[in-house]
């Protein structure tokens, strides 16, 4: 394991100035060597993939954080956020939930906390939007991230399973 750095990290939210890098980023997130589950079923084509990076960070409905450090961008993630429709409220105990779409640390910048400051600052901001709680989905198998997550309260709800056809 890599020793951690006395690095200066922030964190903000995204903007369209940010694009080449998230991409980039995102582009390395689809073929990470260390991380099989995610390649087997993770891809990456910039041309569907960068119009809708884009498209997250003109919209309300999703919300793109990222952390840097001198280098530049080295870590992000991808947030959804869904409001209940005012009709349906009644049959719902929250108003606003999210859904951490995407959470990924480069591959040269792992094992120095960048991974839980980015993910402490992306539900500080989330609390801060007044969502009423957070989801994310982790691949079993993954327990570097699965960790991470128990760290910062996060509980198994459900399993979801999948079969493959193809």
């Amino acid at each position: 394991m890599k020793k951690k750095k006395n690095l200066k990290i922030s964190c903000r939210k995204a903007s369209l100035k940010d694009l080449e890098g998230i991409c980039q980023l995102r582009s390395q997130s689809a073929n990470d060597p260390e991380d099989k589950l995610t390649t087997e079923y993770a891809s990456y084509d910039p041309k569907i993939d960068n119009p809708w990076i884009q498209k997250c960070l003109r919209t309300k409905q999703r919300i793109i954080l990222i952390a840097e450090d001198t280098e530049g961008i080295c870590a992000h993630s991808i947030v959804a956020i869904e409001n209940v429709p005012k009709r349906k409220q009644q049959y719902y105990t929250y108003q606003k939930k999210a859904l951490i779409v995407h959470l990924y640390v480069a591959i040269k910048k792992r094992h120095q906390g960048i991974g839980k400051t980015l993910l402490s600052y992306t539900l500080k901001f989330l609390e801060q939007q007044g969502v009423d709680f957070v989801e994310l989905d982790c691949y079993i198998g993954n327990t570097k991230a699965d960790s991470l997550y128990k760290k910062l309260g996060f509980k198994d709800i459900f399993i979801k399973e999948r079969l493959n056809f193809k």
